[in-house]
């Protein structure tokens, strides 16, 4: 292939990516660049088409696929948020977020990861206020199950440590780990939201409920109109009542092959968050020893440390000065 031949190619390649990825649609923007030699005409010069289908509407079709993959994508990551605010809140925080963050990495792994965030100064916040909160579970959830592997700490190891130092050890935390703090019982929500079938998995046709509106274009699309033809099915947003506002604390990890997250009181997220920083284990026990006898602080220790040996948090132990 001549070079003038690999250039005309490459200008092919953008113009059909800008256009199928356009947010107005692919009309709107070839309106945009008609001043640019780029009109009807010369699509149909670079695009096949005929009576029957015109070279933009071909294009359309393309552009309907682009942007109904991710949303499916968003769907397949956050479907809890789906359940509690239903397909047409859902499909318009989808447009929204997408002509805010567009795909910009050939992976769409990483699509969702600004959503939590965007959520958070969203119009959907005043009618569900926790929402940013689910979303940043479920994106832990989602990120979390590919983290990096590590070995986990066998107990072994860590009665291993001289007794007269053991309060200067440090723990590391696996990398498959995640600290989160919410404003809102979001835990105990997701876990009401899974008993009603929101569960991962189950996304474009949960409750028989569609995501996909109707129209052209790319991030303009219309929400689907609620289906009344089946009074059982739920195409709206969920009937729970909505998780109370109270700070709460979670904690989500990888082991093996699957993601967990469980509930946290503020004094074992503390410990947690000292642990994170590098904090020691003598200072972890001097958060338990607030109120505490040293035996029940001991005890307390002991357990919470036992739990996390058993739920595979924990990838090492070291002393100041060594290299674990």
């Amino acid at each position: 292939m001549r070079a003038d031949e690999r250039a005309g190619l490459k200008a092919t390649q953008e113009l059909f990516w800008d256009l199928i990825t356009a947010p107005e649609g692919v009309r709107a923007a070839v309106d945009d660049v008609a001043g640019h030699g780029v009109d009807e005409a010369s699509l149909n010069a670079v695009f096949a088409g005929d009576e029957r289908l015109p070279s933009l509407e071909r294009l359309d079709i393309y552009a309907n696929m682009y942007f109904y993959r991710l949303l499916d994508c968003l769907a397949e990551d956050f479907p809890k948020t789906l359940a509690a605010v239903g397909p047409a809140h859902f499909h318009n925080l989808v447009t929204d977020y997408l002509l805010r963050h567009p795909s910009r990495h050939p992976s769409l792994r990483y699509l969702g990861r600004s959503l939590p965030e965007f959520l958070a100064t969203h119009p959907l916040l005043g009618s569900f206020p926790y929402l940013a909160d689910l979303a940043r579970l479920e994106w832990a959830r989602a990120d979390l199950f590919d983290a990096p592997d590590a070995a986990t700490l066998s107990r072994d190891a860590l009665t291993r440590l001289p007794q007269d130092r053991a309060g200067d050890a440090r723990f590391a935390l696996v990398p498959a780990f995640a600290l989160l703090r919410f404003d809102h019982e979001v835990v105990r929500f997701w876990r009401r939201l899974d008993e009603r079938g929101g569960g991962r998995g189950e996304t474009a046709t949960s409750s028989g409920a569609a995501i996909h509106g109707g129209g052209s274009g790319n991030a303009a699309r219309e929400a689907p109109a609620p289906d009344t033809s089946c009074s059982h099915e739920e195409t709206g947003p969920s009937t729970l009542a909505p998780p109370a506002r109270r700070r709460t604390a979670a904690r989500v990890w990888r082991k093996d092959f699957i993601v967990y997250h469980c509930s946290l009181d503020g004094e074992e997220a503390d410990c947690l968050e000292l642990a994170q920083a590098g904090e020691s284990i003598g200072r972890i026990c001097q958060r338990l020893a607030a109120g505490r006898s040293v035996t029940k602080a001991t005890a307390r220790a002991g357990r919470m440390i036992q739990t996390w040996l058993e739920d595979g948090i924990l990838a090492d132990v070291t002393l100041s000065g060594e290299v674990g």
